[in-house]
């Protein structure tokens, strides 16, 4: 809201000084001079002589000073006890050494001897001359009175009808009084005063009227009282206007200084003020202090204080129980023109906020809202010219910011800035620069579309961009409100161009908690439960992705949520990671990690009325699935998580008893696929698996230790595929080839049945737990059969098959050994030498081999001591 000083100073000084003068006028001239005439003037008019005299004069001294001199061209001596005075001229002289003479004249007077009254017959004019302290500089400008001096001092009052009533002292008019003062014209009907209690009343109908600036300003009050012992003026029904300005109360009483000056004003039942620019603020009270010169120094306001404010494309309104406002010297020195420098709202205190047109959308639409129970703003000095504008606030007491922009075309969106304590630092045109919380703070971003982004922390720190804001002027054109509020001569008016405010940064520090919830999607008509197809136009909430860290760091200009200190996020009931650095892009909801990256998938639990979640791809078993690395990329739309190691120190990942090492590895959650690799490493064998198998009849648990070049597992087939310079290992043997595929069981019921529980991300670090233990291998995954192919070598202790194609079956724990027609498999032992044929058989269990085929056809059964 524009608020000016100047409207509110002239309210004040209008309102207090110009009465001031007026009624000061009264009080002089009833305290000084009404009580001399009650004693002196019935003797001194001869009240038993009955005849006619002319031009007469009569003084009053004491200790030789001259107290008045009354002139009258004639008396007349009625019988009836009643004196004529014709042509009075009555001068009443101050106190020795003042100078000042007071005059009172008009054409008849009728003293009533018996009853001890005084009446004017006729036109009735008292000219006051005035003190310092009624014609001092009270801030307003010299009035052009009609047929005034504006030159002398003098106070001039007319009226017909005056009554004095000799013993209670009281004089009264019920006639029209006007009056006259050197900056200020007046009116009013009725006047009543109090010799003895020095008590003044302007009856009804005050008209006060002055200038400011060389423009008019007007008072208007239905009755106006000055108070001579406690040095009061009480206004009823009190106004002022001064062109497009306007101030008015129940009543307000002013108080004044021993000098005349106003010191403090009083205005009670439905204080409202009005500024040139049609800005509002309405009270059930006000008090203002002024300072020696008439200008504001503080105003209190209170019983609900409401203001309201409309601008081109703009509107503002608030509210608050009550609230102060201080001023100080414009320039820095006393007693010069005053300015806003601070203002305090309490309780209930609401600030409201609409404007048409966004920044890059004339046909936007923006709220903005604050919520306290008390506000403090600082204000910047003026400058010439322009309006006050606010340079810092603060909100306390459950402060909420909330910021609403409505596109033309997209979804509504809304921002929610809450804390214990809120700060805002202020630019030009009283736009949000710098945004400070403490406590508790809080962000909440929402929008129609379903997405809902929370952010929590200890402290805030927001930084705003500000760009202006179009104003539709007609369906052809569209300005700025800069240009809208140029006069067409390259001048723009008093009030600067409207900004939009947007968030530039926000960073949060101290147990932060984070919350990313992407907009809802459609649901595809035949995505629904099996045999219920989904509704036309129904769609689905994504999963949330909940972060944890010390400090969070959020750029508008990459959309870059930066999380440092122990940061960790997790994605629905499927994933947790955790690292040194985390990296949250907004746009794409994807997400990196660095340094010490900590990764948990469990199997989702699926719960009524959530999205089915992608289950993450397991090494075969049921329970959760970890991953360290150096560093990790998850793609949102690909829905791929990668992980980034070395050579040296791989990336690694383990579940139940099963692990995988690998420079890279890739978890495909759309495919179910987990993939490694290693990157710069040419033709090394980088990639480590190990699997767990249980071997024959007995069910005697074993581990195969894969190395290879590469590896993909599909969870969805069981299936492993190893290429490059393969080696598989268990217990004393081992199988070379130039690939290998190994095939697991079918998941046990547990791991199907889609439940798990989420283990600590810190679990990760523990490594492979327990490999050897039962009931983990017993839910762990389990070899089936393995295939291996391209120049084969197999050997167990003692022995060496070559072929070109291997086939492992883990229930009966034999190897076949094949190769080609040109050339068949051989095996070499200590015993029996070289053998061939078209199949070797290798018996794990009772480490017998067993030759089949050849140009005979023979069986043959071998065995050697391991």
């Amino acid at each position: 809201m524009r608020l000016t000083i100047q409207g509110l100073r002239r309210w004040i000084v209008v309102a207090a000084a110009l009465l001031l003068a007026v009624l000061a006028g009264f009080f002089i001239y009833g305290r000084n001079r009404f009580r001399h005439i009650e004693r002196d003037l019935p003797g001194r008019l001869g009240i038993n002589v009955q005849q006619t005299a002319n031009s007469i004069t009569f003084s009053q001294s004491t200790q030789g000073h001259t107290l008045f001199t009354l002139k009258a061209s004639k008396q007349v001596q009625m019988k009836s006890g009643h004196v004529l005075l014709h042509d009075v001229d009555i001068t009443l002289y101050g106190p020795p050494g003042s100078g000042r003479t007071d005059r009172i004249y008009g054409t008849d007077f009728d003293y009533d001897q018996t009853h001890g009254v005084i009446v004017s017959e006729g036109d009735v004019t008292i000219e006051l001359q005035g003190t310092s302290g009624t014609n001092g500089n009270n801030g307003a400008a010299p009035a052009s009175a009609p047929g005034g001096d504006t030159t002398s001092n003098t106070i001039r009052v007319k009226t017909r009808g005056l009554t004095f009533l000799q013993k209670t002292g009281e004089a009264s008019t019920a006639q029209a009084v006007e009056f006259q003062l050197p900056r200020a014209a007046g009116t009013s009907v009725g006047a009543d005063y109090n010799s003895k209690t020095g008590v003044v009343v302007l009856n009804s109908q005050v008209h006060i009227t002055t200038s400011s600036n060389g423009k008019a300003a007007v008072v208007d009050a239905a009755q106006a009282t000055l108070m001579r012992a406690s040095d009061q003026a009480l206004l009823v029904n009190a106004s002022v206007n001064y062109e497009t300005e306007e101030g008015s109360s129940d009543q307000a009483l002013v108080y004044f200084r021993k000098d005349g000056t106003t010191e403090k004003i009083d205005a009670k039942g439905q204080v409202r003020m009005k500024t040139d620019t049609g800005a509002t603020v309405n009270a059930e009270t006000a008090e203002f202090l002024l300072d020696t010169k008439s200008q504001p120094t503080r105003a209190d306001l209170g019983g609900g204080v409401q203001f309201a404010s409309n601008g081109d494309n703009e509107a503002m309104h608030g509210s608050a129980t009550d609230g102060t406002l201080l001023f100080t010297a414009a320039n820095g020195s006393p007693g010069s023109k005053t300015a806003l420098r601070h203002g305090e709202f309490r309780q209930n205190v609401s600030f409201e906020e609409e404007v048409n047109g966004l920044a890059k959308d004339p046909r936007g639409h923006a709220e903005k809202q604050l919520h306290a129970e008390k506000v403090d703003v600082e204000f910047a000095p003026p400058r010439s010219g322009q309006s006050v504008e606010a340079r810092r606030a603060i909100a306390e007491g459950n402060p909420v910011v909330t910021s609403r922009q409505t596109p033309s075309k997209g979804p509504e969106q809304t921002t929610r800035i809450s804390g214990d304590q809120l700060v805002a630092t202020l630019g030009e045109a009283n736009a949000l620069r710098q945004l400070d919380g403490t406590g508790n703070t809080q962000i909440v971003q929402s929008a129609t579309d379903g997405s809902h982004n929370t952010s929590k922390g200890d402290v805030l720190h927001a930084m705003f961009n500000q760009e202006p804001v179009p104003v539709r002027a007609n369906r052809a054109t569209v300005k700025t409100v800069a240009e809208s509020q140029s006069d067409g001569k390259g001048k723009k008016a008093n009030q600067g161009p409207k900004m939009q405010t947007t968030l530039e940064t926000a960073i949060q520090d101290g147990n932060v908690v984070l919350t990313e919830t992407p907009a809802k999607k459609p649901i595809a008509p035949t995505a629904g439960s099996p045999g219920t197809p989904a509704k036309p136009g129904a769609t689905t909430q994504p999963a949330t992705l909940t972060g944890w860290a010390q400090h969070a760091e959020y750029h508008a200009t990459d959309q870059v949520l930066h999380l440092t200190g122990s940061p960790r996020i997790s994605d629905g009931d499927t994933m947790q990671v955790a690292a040194e650095l985390i990296d949250y892009h907004r746009d794409t909801q994807n997400s990196s990690a660095s340094g010490n990256v900590k990764a948990t998938y469990t199997q989702p639990q699926q719960r009524a009325g959530t999205p089915t979640q992608s289950a993450p791809p397991t090494m075969g078993g049921s329970g959760p699935v970890h991953v360290i690395a150096d560093r990790a990329t998850m793609d949102h739309a690909t829905n791929q998580n990668i992980f980034y190691g070395t050579a040296r120190t791989p990336a690694r990942m383990w579940q139940d008893p099963d692990s995988l090492l690998a420079p890279v590895i890739e978890i495909d959650r759309n495919q179910n696929l987990l993939k490694a690799w290693g990157e710069g490493t040419g033709s090394a064998p980088v990639v480590n698996t190990n699997f767990a198998s249980a071997m024959g009849g007995s069910q005697q648990q074993k581990v195969w230790r894969v190395h290879s070049q590469t590896l993909v597992y599909s969870d969805k087939a069981r299936q492993g595929d190893f290429h490059g310079t393969v080696t598989a290992e268990q217990s004393d043997e081992v199988v070379h080839a130039d690939d290998a595929v190994m095939f697991l069981k079918p998941a046990p019921a547990s791991a199907k049945s889609g439940t798990g529980t989420t283990k600590p991300v810190v679990a990760a670090a523990a490594g492979p737990a327990g490999a050897g233990a039962g009931a983990a291998l017993k839910q762990s995954s389990q070899l089936d059969h393995m295939i291996a192919t391209g120049h084969v070598v197999f050997t167990q202790t003692g022995r060496k098959g070559t072929g070109e194609k291997l086939v492992y079956t883990a229930d009966d724990g034999k190897y076949v050994l094949t190769g080609t027609e040109v050339a068949l498999p051989q095996m070499w032992d200590r015993v029996h030498g070289t053998t061939t044929g078209a199949a070797l058989i290798f018996n794990s269990q009772d480490d017998s081999v067993e030759v089949s085929g050849g140009k005979s056809s023979a069986v043959t059964e071998t065995r050697a001591r391991k």
